[in-house]
């Protein structure tokens, strides 16, 4: 029981201290809708899976504020990979079209 106890103490503190949020505010117009996309990357997030985004293919009048996280679940599934996948949440808050309210 005491090994199970300490795996699980090693777990979180292996996971939490990887979880991280950055937000870009690109405009002060509040956002009309919020698109969320997970990103895969390899080797200890040292290798992207894709390159390049493409922030207009979400929201195509532009991005009112783009936020990147490492959730805790993120983490888990790095820590479970050993680190060879990583996966990062992105939300993408889109400004209103021409039109939209």
């Amino acid at each position: 029981m005491k090994w199970l106890a300490a795996l699980g103490l090693v777990l979180v503190l292996g996971v939490l201290p990887g979880c991280h949020t950055i937000r870009f505010d690109l405009s002060n117009q509040p956002a009309s809708k919020v698109v969320h996309e997970r990103k895969s990357f390899f080797f200890w997030g040292l290798v992207p899976a894709n390159r390049e985004v493409d922030v207009r293919r979400h929201c195509p009048a532009g991005a009112a504020a783009i936020r990147e996280q490492t959730s805790l679940t993120d983490g888990l599934f790095t820590f479970l990979s050993l680190g060879i996948w990583e996966l990062r949440s992105s939300w993408y808050y889109c400004l209103p079209a021409d039109g939209e309210a």
